[in-house]
This record gives C-alpha cells, structure tokens and sequence, in this order.
C-alpha cells in the first residue's frame, strides 16, 4: 500500500508540474497552468509570468472543452458523464459523446435505456452530418472527396437511411466524375496538339522533322504509361485512366504522322516509318490491354469494352485482349442471367 502510495504522489507531482494547453476556436494556444473551472468557463495562469486570464468555454475549441471537463469528472457522479456526453453530441464530437454515454449508464444502470436510444439518435445525426458533409463537396465539384466520404456513410452507417441517399448520390457522383474526367481528356488533347503544333513550326520542313516529331511523342506516350502503371498500382483509377488516355492522344497523333511518312519517296525516312509505325501499333495494343484489364477490374462494362475492341481491331488474333474480353464477357452473361435476363 505504501508503495502504491508512493507511485500515486510522484504520478500527481510529475502531472502537476505539467504545463495545460489550452486551444482557442481563433486558432491561437495559452500554454500554463489552469487553476479555475467552473459552469463559465476557465481561468488560466499563463507559463512565463504572462498573468492570469479568463476564458469562456464558448471561446475553446469543442475538444479542448471536453479534454479539460472530462479530466475533472468525478470518479461516480453519472449526471456529469451524460452531461458531457450531450456537450460532445452537440458539438460534432461523436465518438467522445458514446464513450461518455456508456461510463454514465456504466455508473447508473437506470440510465441504460435512455443511454441506448441516445446513442441511436448520436449515430444517425452523424451519419446525417456526414453525408451533409458529402453534399458540400458535392457542391463545390470535389467530387472524388465525396465519393469517398459518400462511401464511409454506406459502409459505416448501413443501418441509417442516409445510407441508401448515398448509394444515390454515389451514382451521381461517377457520373460527375466520368464528364470531368472528359473534359480533361479533351483539354490534355488540345494542349498536345497546340505542343506538336509548336514543335512543328520548330523542327525543319519536311518529313524529317515529322519523323522526329513523331519520335518525340511515342517517347512521351510512353511516360505517360509508365506514369499510369504507378497510378494504377497505387489505387488511384481516375489518374490512371487520365494518363492511360493521354498516352492514347499521342499515339493517336503519331499514326496520323506515320500514315503521310510511309508515302514518302526517300528510302530512309520510308524505312524509319515503317519502323514506328509497327512500334506504334505495339504500343497502342499496350496501352488498349492495361485500360480494357483496369476497366474490367471495376465492372466497368461499357469503358472496357470500348478499348478491348480498339485493340483487337488491330490485332484481332491477341491472345490478351481476347483473354480479358472473354471473362468479362462471362461475368456479365452470369450478371445477367442471375437478374432474370435470359
């Protein structure tokens, strides 16, 4: 007993010689030591010999408040508990409002009821906060940030009706997405062409400033895959999807370059063309594979297909394409059949 005792006097010396901190909703910090509480507020003797000064609670930030109320409960008074616990509701602080919630129906067993349909009303305020919070994005167009968010209310708040308002929003939202997503395509295309139109005027007359134009672009096509493949590991589709396409723009440009090359009357530069031409062609099968496979790994039925079909085109025999087309293809007849299709 005695050394426990000890161990407890040199816990409260050690935390009584520990500087309170203090956070203002203004965004500023008093550092010192508090040395009143009370219904108003706080006084705090400020560290350096900066004096004393008061502060309401409505001038703290809500977790200060409940950090500084909480360490000052006492150790059975219930009230206290489900007071702070309604504070912290009120305040957005959820999490903290269940833990305060059970330690009062943990200290008073008459509270459990109450205490359970409280915290039933808590979850579904938050998931009403949150998917609020969705909404917002939302309407300020950040809308991979509110699909996300969109998702945490589905997953986490299944049980809520704010659930089944995301599942719709969500469905909005890709849709968003998908125009966005396009209308950056069609601004990275006109930024490449006013670049290749650059260039040209740059490079000499001629097919052999086009050939080396050309180069210049299967060169950057191909960072943009290898930019896509990180992005693609990493999770992130849309950035895949815009690099993937972007690289798509440039080959696109380099067979319109290759196609007037291979008219050409110098042997050379007809070689070289032939040449790129195949190389192009490897890559843009390349590039058609990796967005039809990433595609099809979303069930995006309509988008995969649009790049399967591109490619196999140009090589109607590839093993790959025809691979992922085939099991994307069975995946939908499944989906179909299963909903009464057939």
């Amino acid at each position: 007993m005695r050394l426990l005792a000890i161990v407890a006097l040199l816990g409260f010396t050690a935390q009584d010689k520990q500087d309170d901190i203090v956070q203002l909703k203004d965004n500023s910090i008093l550092v010192g030591k508090i040395t009143k509480v009370d219904d108003a507020g706080i006084k705090i003797e400020l560290k350096g010999g900066g004096g004393t000064v008061e502060r309401a609670w409505a001038d703290l930030t809500p977790y200060c408040v409940y950090r500084i109320k909480s360490a000052r409960i006492e150790a059975k008074d219930a009230k206290a508990h489900w007071d702070l616990a309604e504070y912290c509701a009120a305040n957005g602080l959820y999490s903290n409002a269940n833990t305060e919630y059970d330690k009062a129906a943990e200290l008073d067993k008459s509270m459990a009821d109450k205490v359970t349909k409280r915290k039933a009303e808590i979850r579904n305020e938050e998931a009403r906060t949150r998917f609020e919070e969705s909404k917002k994005l939302i309407a300020d167009k950040k809308y991979e940030e509110a699909a996300k968010a969109l998702h945490t209310v589905i997953e986490k708040f299944a049980d809520t009706v704010y659930a089944a308002e995301a599942k719709k929003e969500v469905a909005k939202v890709v849709e968003e997405i998908k125009k966005e997503n396009d209308a950056k395509l069609k601004e990275l295309e006109a930024k490449v062409k006013a670049k290749d139109d650059a260039k040209t005027k740059k490079v000499e007359e001629g097919e052999k400033g086009v050939l080396s134009m050309t180069l210049e672009g299967l060169d950057d096509a191909k960072k943009q895959w290898a930019e896509a493949l990180d992005w693609e590991a990493k999770g992130n589709i849309t950035k895949a999807d815009r690099a993937y396409k972007a690289a798509d723009a440039r080959l696109v440009a380099g067979k319109r370059n290759t196609e007037a090359l291979l008219k050409s009357n110098d042997i050379d530069v007809l070689k070289q063309a032939k040449d790129l031409d195949k190389e192009l062609d490897a890559w843009t099968l390349r590039n058609c594979y990796r967005l039809g496979r990433m595609w099809a790994e979303q069930l995006n039925y309509t988008e995969s297909l649009l790049w399967l079909n591109k490619g196999i085109k140009l090589a109607p025999d590839d093993h790959l394409l025809n691979e992922v087309l085939l099991t994307l293809t069975q995946v939908q007849m499944r989906k179909k059949a299963a909903g009464g299709g057939y």
